[in-house]
């Protein structure tokens, strides 16, 4: 985990020379890298699965479980292109964490077809919310660079054939990456929640 936050990333070798062992003896716990790669992301969803008391609605316990998925995310640097909607990854913890949110969406109504088609909108939706910051942080940039380079990106464009964009461009003053994320999220949870009430 250490390695991976220090880098993204790690090969082999360098996890045998931080163990003090033969890279090779690895292999004797984990059939190959991905093996162990999967391993790694879900030891950084252990968090993230909540208790059985959790308090609040269903609509609030999945919001407590995104935050802290996107947490999670942030904090271990490569995790988020691991977890993806593209292939399966099949860890305890991280089954618990789609079991936790499977449910919350089946209370609110949802059936599992749409259960199904909810949870990998919002696994979507927060991994490349959580990607886009890492790449942001990987070329040696800030929020505030971010957010000046998007103002100037648009602000060079005239105003007469896009009156819209003219006036979104004073809004990146005010937006930024925690901001996006909650008004996202707000959005798809709200989205979901009133379609768990029609099909209820």
């Amino acid at each position: 985990m250490a390695l991976a936050d220090d880098r993204g990333d790690f090969s082999m070798r360098a996890l045998g020379q931080k163990l003090r062992v033969d890279p090779m003896a690895i292999y004797r716990h984990f059939r190959d890298k991905e093996a162990l790669l999967d391993a790694v992301v879900d030891e950084a969803l252990r968090a993230l699965e909540p208790g059985p008391e959790t308090p609040g609605s269903p609509r609030e316990r999945l919001e407590a479980i995104c935050r802290a998925f996107r947490a999670a995310l942030i904090a271990h640097p490569g995790i988020a292109a691991r977890v993806s909607a593209t292939r399966p990854t099949l860890g305890p913890h991280t089954v618990a964490v789609t079991e936790a949110c499977l449910e919350q969406l089946h209370q609110l109504g949802l059936d599992p077809l749409e259960a199904t088609r909810a949870f990998m909108t919002l696994i979507r939706f927060i991994t490349g919310a959580a990607a886009a910051e890492e790449q942001l942080r990987a070329r040696g940039s800030s929020e505030d660079t971010w957010r000046e380079e998007m103002r100037a990106g648009y602000a060079s464009l005239s105003a007469d054939p896009y009156p819209r964009v003219a006036l979104m461009v004073e809004s990146f003053g005010r937006v930024g990456f925690q901001e996006d994320f909650e008004y996202g999220l707000d959005l798809l949870l709200d989205a979901i929640a009133r379609r768990g009430a029609r099909g209820a």
